[in-house]
């Protein structure tokens, strides 16, 4: 499907829309009479823009034009009749899509590249969720919830980081979860490996869970150091202008490769130690928040539950993805596996980029050496597998 199917408005969404709309008229009303004048502190430690969404809204200055207008709009859609037999889908396309949304013996969900979508059968779907759960290096079945227990440990650990001073009083009261949801555990398939029996990529979705904002506070502590790695890509259009400038011979040989289950293969000594080296590389945070920032990876690290089919886990190793810290986690990992070779091989490596587990290389002198290149860098110890087509 090229498009998506006809929804019908929801006048109270749209009285809902209208009411934001109101609120932003009237806060920019008072905020232009009321400058918020912000001093120029020094602040000892790094502290990031996380707060609560505020609810201050100056409903005094909603004037006699703002209600005028809010009535036009409420008369005009009182009058707007929708036609509820206008779809662009068939009488027959919209029956099979509500029987596919009703059907408890299939499982839909979008693929895990390409942005398609994949139905798939309840019975497989479990027996590949079973499949990636019973590898007990990487996840463990509990006898139980941990999930009181674990919001203790991050409770004790935002309370210690507040009365340091390394988080302020909107950092500390926008990272303390009073009710966090549990985890859930899902797949997506790679029908790109398999379009039969595609294998999965284990997805924790944690949001709302206990470590959800500790997590989103890391990865903003560590994205400006993930941008200074070398072999750090921002999206595809940098890739292009770094084709665009290569001046192309016949002896340069184009090499893409991707790790193979980044995400779950990184040893919590080895991520740990790799973001530590990145961290204490320049002066900007103190020594005391590093340890804040490596106590807080390691807590999520070490409590990462979940929930699936009633039973409840908690990965070993690796980090999950899903995790908002994870991709700048695992990018400083590879950085600092990359530092120790890139150095050696500057005459062969044109260029040498990389976007999260997907490595982009450019290189001089030959299949052979390339060859050699590609075996030297499987031989590392840190449990990279490179997948080279």
């Amino acid at each position: 499907m090229k498009f998506a199917p006809t929804t019908h408005m929801n006048l109270f969404d749209v009285y809902i829309d209208l009411q934001k709309f109101q609120k932003n008229l009237c806060l920019k009303k008072y905020f232009l009479k009321n400058p918020i004048e912000r001093p120029n502190i020094f602040q000892f430690y790094q502290h990031t823009n996380l707060k609560e969404k505020s609810t201050f809204f100056p409903k005094s200055l909603i004037s006699q034009e703002i209600n005028t207008f809010e009535q036009m709009i409420m008369s005009d859609l009182g009058k707007f009749k929708t036609s509820t037999k206008s779809n662009n889908l068939t009488r027959k396309e919209r029956e099979a899509l509500k029987e596919l949304t009703s059907n408890d013996k299939i499982e839909i969900k979008p693929a895990d590249k390409g942005g398609g979508t994949v139905i798939m059968s309840a019975e497989y779907y479990k027996d590949e969720s079973n499949r990636i759960l019973n590898d007990q290096g990487t996840y463990k079945k509990l006898n139980k919830n941990p999930g009181k227990d674990i919001q203790e440990r991050f409770t004790r650990y935002l309370e210690e980081g507040h009365s340091l001073g390394i988080l302020n009083d909107q950092e500390f009261k926008y990272l303390k979860i009073e009710h966090p949801r549990t985890p859930v555990f899902y797949f997506l398939p790679k029908i790109h490996k398999d379009p039969v029996r595609p294998p999965g990529r284990p997805i924790i979705s944690g949001v709302g869970s206990v470590s959800s904002r500790v997590s989103e506070y890391i990865d903003h502590q560590l994205q400006r150091f993930v941008t200074n790695t070398m072999a750090h890509l921002k999206d595809t259009s940098e890739i292009l202008n770094i084709l665009n400038d290569i001046g192309w011979e016949s002896d340069l040989l184009l090499v893409t490769s991707d790790v193979q289950s980044l995400y779950t293969i990184i040893r919590h000594t080895n991520g740990i130690e790799a973001t530590e080296h990145f961290l204490k590389k320049n002066d900007t945070l103190q020594p005391e928040q590093i340890v804040f920032i490596l106590e807080g990876i390691r807590l999520i690290l070490e409590n990462n539950n979940f929930y699936y089919q009633n039973d409840f886990y908690i990965q070993l190793n690796g980090t999950a993805m899903g995790t908002r810290f994870a991709p700048s986690y695992a990018n400083l990992f590879m950085a600092f596996w990359e530092e120790s070779f890139l150095s050696n091989y500057r005459s062969n490596l044109v260029c040498y980029k990389r976007y999260i587990d997907d490595i982009f290389l450019i290189w001089k002198g030959g299949i052979n050496t390339l060859q050699s290149f590609l075996q030297e860098l499987d031989q590392n110890g840190r449990g990279i597998k490179l997948i080279t087509p």
